[in-house]
């Protein structure tokens, strides 16, 4: 129990060590002060195939460049595809040609100069695609002492408890207790609900599996994919939920193929909530 000049206090002891952990979409950082804050559980969802991984990614790197240590745990894709994306955001050539090896004299030039580039911050960045188990995915974020991480996705993570709403709740507020007892930010990706996935402007907020996904989170995300323009595309993160104040926020992104650089961010509507 703590009165409430207790908490005042302790508020303002924490501002000494406040730190904003940017995503580097600067829209979003913009919004919401400098990026995400460590003891934030950020849910960031999206239908199969809409780019939630390659968001992801962007904003590992992102965070990773800004000097925090970080981790990725991956439990879909490999950690080699993960790579190939980062080096395929910075030197625009498609991730599966870099896994490959068919690469021109050219491109290969520019393969080295981005892995050169993201080599330099190697000792910020782990990844992971072997832990799919909550405990041991709970052992190494505490004893790495991570700054930011990101699990990709919440529905392929392994518990002993059978019902799918049942072990989908008890995940998603194990991760928010150990983002806070761990003092870091965890980006934990989810499939939306068929619903929402069916209805892109729905207001519903509803990740797949479990109601209290949702409940928890600090700041939670939809992604919605647009169209095609030439050799880019558009994609819109909506903010369907802050605990810090205003949702309903909406952001326009624009990535160039073949690589997925992110290079364009513009404003659409708005709604306050």
């Amino acid at each position: 129990m703590k009165k409430f000049s207790e908490i005042v206090k302790i508020i303002e002891e924490n501002k000494k060590e406040l730190e904003f952990l940017p995503t580097g979409l600067k829209l979003i950082d913009d919004f919401l002060d400098g990026g995400f804050m460590r003891k934030e559980l950020v849910i960031l969802g999206g239908g199969t195939g809409k780019g939630k991984s390659f968001i992801a990614g962007n904003i590992f790197y992102n965070v990773a460049k800004k000097g925090f240590r970080s981790a990725y745990f991956s439990l879909e894709i490999s950690t080699e595809m993960i790579a190939s994306r980062l080096i395929g955001a910075i030197s625009n050539i498609k991730p599966t040609r870099i896994i490959a090896g068919y690469l021109s004299q050219e491109e290969m030039q520019r393969k080295l100069k981005a892995k050169a580039e993201i080599g330099t911050y190697e000792e910020l960045m782990y990844f992971y695609d072997d832990v799919y188990q909550l405990a041991m995915l709970e052992k190494e974020i505490k004893e790495n002492k991570y700054d930011f991480i990101v699990i990709d996705f919440i529905q392929n993570v392994i518990t002993n408890r059978p019902d799918e709403y049942e072990r989908l709740s008890h995940i998603a507020l194990s991760l928010q207790r150990i983002a806070k007892e761990a003092n870091c930010c965890i980006l934990l990706l989810s499939q939306l609900s068929n619903m929402v996935s069916r209805e892109s402007r729905s207001d519903v907020i509803e990740y797949r599996g479990s109601g209290t996904i949702a409940t928890v989170a600090d700041l939670g995300f939809f992604i919605e994919k647009n169209e095609v323009i030439g050799d880019a595309n558009t994609f819109r993160i909506r903010l369907r939920k802050n605990r810090r104040g205003i949702s309903g926020m909406d952001w326009g992104f624009i990535f160039k193929h073949p690589g997925g650089a992110i290079y364009g961010e513009f404003e659409t509507n708005q709604e306050k909530k």
